[in-house]
């Protein structure tokens, strides 16, 4: 597809997001999975693997959304929130928010219902032209399943292996079997890739249409095994064979998982430019500000990322200060905190969907469990934080051999919302110390290397409890979510329920509860 064509579907698909913002709702339907608006048309395909490239580019925003709407909505307001790298100060009327823990009933749906038919519009169309075979299906498979983690981590069930492209109504997988399902296929998009890859088969046709890696297929085999590894690590306290057998095969593979910082994933498209930075920067004076968690740890640390992530204030006292997350904004709030730290994102930056350094992470926690990672927790531990500073370009310095704890955090505006640290780990590894104490030192390095791609984070904090954040300033959840746990899931959308009512409520009952924010999903339920 062409950029501007893609625009030109973009800008309808902005309004429906828009309208959804001001609280009337954007719910799709499931039948819209194969007829979604938003795809290539036939005049977007022509030329040489032109039909099979047009459709794979349109699945990259399901991996990480570079519409400025859909990125607001749901990588940042969702991801990026609840991962405590940044923190939300509009008020959007008042009619409940995410940040307090009470999301308008209309924004349930919005990362199904968004994400969805970015998937499987083009997913079908490939299998079908494909006759699902060739690079491209596993191309398509790839991001088919990277996308599917995304969706899952939101609300627990999707519907995946039964969904054919025909069905109006679609029964859900439960998640063991999602997970299942999804090794299978990525297992076997890493073996075509590889062989391909290895054989020096020439692929170059497709490179035009490659928005992460620019035709470096190689690159894809490590952005898979990674994200195979991620995904065992996601089960690994439900399901710790799987888990362990899955994660060795990641990084035991030839090829192999990410190792440096040129194999960290970067998408390329947006809609005229980073929303991130559209978001903080140009609309109403900036709609967020870094969380205090963020500049608590790096302040604290000393952390040579610091400047690499946040801009000074506008505070009189100035300093890198962020913002408390869950504030009950007001107009007179947000347009005080308007003067605390943005990120320091710049307009053409490119979007993160995955770090290079999270593949050390995930290796490190992997030996703490005994796992065949090639490395010990400590060296693993140490080769992450490394990377992480190259792929920030900053120095490290003595980092790794830094005492140095979170600072408190101090609102210069409002002494009632200061706290004291909640997290007393160090940079420095210590072998000597409990794994508990090693599992949150890995995890909060995890967190400030994804820095500000918050899912990661919201998906750790719910299987382990790490990294420590502050916990918000107003709950205003009807659920009994609590501040020390946090939001657990979203409840699934109204789209499904009216259209797909008897499937959704069979997912209900594969949560184990009610289908509202308190409940555990099934990676989560051993924290």
């Amino acid at each position: 597809m062409s950029m501007k064509n893609m625009m030109r579907k973009y800008v309808k698909l902005s309004a429906c997001v828009l309208m959804a913002s001001l609280m009337t709702g954007c719910t799709g339907k499931f039948e819209e999975y194969n007829t979604n608006p938003f795809g290539p048309t036939p005049q977007d395909m022509l030329g040489d693997n032109a039909a099979t490239g047009s459709l794979i580019r349109s699945m990259f925003p399901a991996l990480v959304q570079g519409q400025q709407n859909n990125s607001q909505m749901l990588d940042q307001m969702i991801g990026s929130e609840y991962g405590g790298e940044i923190a939300c100060i509009a008020t959007w009327n008042n009619g409940g928010n995410y940040y307090t823990y009470n999301p308008r009933i209309g924004w349930y749906g919005n990362m199904f219902d968004t994400t969805m038919p970015q998937i499987y519009t083009g997913f079908f169309q490939i299998r079908d032209l494909s006759e699902g075979k060739g690079l491209a299906y596993q191309w398509a498979q790839i991001l088919r399943v990277a996308a599917s983690v995304r969706i899952s981590d939101c609300y627990g069930p999707i519907p995946y292996s039964k969904i054919t492209g025909s069905a109006f109504t679609v029964a859900y997988d439960s998640m063991e079997d999602l997970y299942k399902s999804m090794f299978t296929d990525l297992d076997e998009a890493i073996v075509a890739f590889k062989t391909a890859v290895l054989g020096g088969e020439d692929m170059s046709s497709l490179t035009e249409y490659d928005l992460v890696f620019g035709g470096d297929f190689n690159k894809w085999v490590k952005f898979a095994n990674t994200l195979k590894l991620r995904m065992a690590m996601r089960i690994s306290n439900v399901a710790s064979e799987l888990a362990r057998q899955k994660a060795e095969e990641a990084v035991s593979d030839v090829i192999g998982v990410m190792t440096t910082s040129a194999d960290a994933a970067y998408s390329s498209f947006n809609d005229g430019m980073n929303p991130y930075y559209r978001v903080a920067f140009t609309w109403n004076g900036g709609e967020f500000r870094v969380s205090a968690n963020i500049t608590s740890y790096l302040s604290g640390y000393d952390d040579p990322r610091l400047p690499a992530y946040v801009n000074d204030s506008q505070l009189e006292s100035g300093g890198r200060i962020g913002v408390r997350n869950g504030i009950y904004q007001n107009d007179a709030t947000q347009a005080k905190y308007a003067t605390f730290s943005r990120p320091n994102i710049k307009e053409t930056d490119n979007l993160l969907i995955m770090s290079a350094s999270e593949a050390y992470f995930l290796r490190a926690e992997g030996a703490l469990k005994g796992w065949a990672m090639n490395g010990t927790a400590k060296s693993l531990y140490e080769q992450g934080v490394q990377v992480s500073m190259e792929e920030r370009k900053v120095t490290i310095g003595d980092y790794l051999a830094s005492t140095k704890k979170p600072g408190n955090y101090v609102d210069p505006t409002d002494s009632g919302k200061n706290k004291t640290a909640v997290s007393e780990v160090t940079p420095k590894y210590d072998e000597s110390a409990e794994l508990a104490v090693n599992l949150e030192r890995i995890l909060v390095q995890k967190w400030i290397a994804n820095f500000p791609n918050g899912w990661e984070t919201w998906a750790d904090i719910r299987r382990t409890g790490y990294p420590k954040h502050f916990p918000i300033v107003n709950n205003l959840n009807t659920d009994g979510v609590t501040v020390e746990r946090g939001m657990r899931r979203l409840p699934f959308p109204q789209s499904e329920y009216n259209t797909n009512y008897v499937n959704v409520r069979a997912a209900v009952s594969m949560l184990g509860g009610a289908d509202n924010s308190t409940i555990d999903i099934w990676w989560a339920k051993k924290n």
